[in-house]
């Protein structure tokens, strides 16, 4: 049911105006225990044109964990959805709101037998893959007497995001941003789509336009975290992360220029986990690479799309993918 619902977004935003086709792609960055944490949206680095600005946004992730410590156990297996209702606003010259709804789902999903045959492609490991069934759904954490378990389909809204981005130094074709951002407690806590918290982040972003069909991205932030501690996981009260982000759209082919409709779009971040845990797919800093692209398939009209792996196997979701469109209002 529910990729049925994603699918009729594509069908309603087919027609869709894109605000800035180098905004760089938004990879998912977390798993079951942490998506109630604030994560830094990508979607912030957009210099949007228009005043007011909306776009939809699915992203699907698969997890294929399974690791014993000691008598400790942890299980992840099962795919996370989110679909992102995004709102821009220009405030000012230098200054830009964007609020964020996220709406997430649990399911068995589908991406199995598909991320296998990309392993096998491409020579890469398949991880604990080998050794949960095909198709489940089963997000499970033992510890001692005490066990939290995820394993029946789940739909809801989760924690609405209010960020700020404002451009204090402009040189040369460089500009550099200061964001912030803060996470209003509207997810349910108890199917673990949010943490009844205030949690915030501040970051720098460095934006280049070497040229005006190059532009770079390197951002470094924290979150910031009310610690909640529960009986198995303890939190941190701050978790840094960094990143390069590349939109490129190539002008010639052999020497000879060409009719390019794609904006290629490459991202490498690195994110220090947001809870302390001898669970390496919880507590070990993660590593993920992107690739995707900006298609236009009219004037000024674009269709965004990506996939994502972690390159530690363990430390996020396994796979993930992204698509979506954006419109003015």
């Amino acid at each position: 049911m529910i990729n049925k619902i994603y699918f009729t977004f594509l069908l309603i935003f087919s027609l869709s105006l894109l605000g800035d086709p180098y905004a760089p792609l938004n990879f998912p960055s977390y798993n079951p225990f942490t998506l109630k944490f604030i994560h830094f949206d990508n979607r912030t680095l957009g210099n949007y044109r228009e005043t007011n600005h909306l776009s939809v946004s699915v992203e699907n992730s698969s997890y294929a964990v399974k690791e014993i410590i000691n008598n400790d156990q942890l299980t992840l297996d099962g795919e996370i959805a989110k679909a992102s209702i995004n709102y821009f606003r220009k405030l000012s010259d230098n200054l830009t709101l964007n609020v964020s709804l996220p709406i997430y789902s649990f399911s068995k999903g589908f991406l199995d037998n598909p991320i296998e045959q990309w392993h096998d492609l491409f020579g890469l490991s398949d991880g604990s893959r080998v050794d949960l069934p095909k198709n489940q759904l089963n997000f499970e954490v033992l510890s001692g007497s005490n066990k939290v378990k995820i394993n029946d389909s789940d739909i809801g809204i989760g924690d609405i995001q209010i960020s700020t981005k404002l451009n204090f130094y402009s040189k040369n074709r460089s500009d550099l941003y200061f964001i912030t951002s803060l996470e209003i407690p509207t997810g349910n806590k108890k199917k673990y789509f949010g943490n009844d918290e205030f949690d915030g982040l501040i970051a720098l972003n460095l934006k280049n336009n070497l040229r005006d069909n190059l532009v770079i991205n390197s951002v470094f932030g924290v979150s910031i975290i009310d610690q909640n501690h529960n009986f198995i996981f303890r939190e941190r009260n701050t978790s840094y992360f960094s990143k390069v982000l590349l939109s490129w759209k190539p002008q010639y082919f052999l020497s000879r220029q060409a009719i390019n409709p794609l904006i290629y779009k490459i991202n490498f971040e690195i994110f220090e986990p947001k809870i302390k845990s001898d669970f390496k797919a919880l507590g070990d800093e993660y590593y993920l690479f992107g690739l995707g692209a900006t298609f236009e398939f009219a004037k000024d009209k674009y269709f965004n799309f990506g996939f994502s792996e972690d390159l530690k196997v363990n430390s996020s979701a396994d796979f993930s993918f992204v698509f979506g469109f954006e419109i003015k209002i």
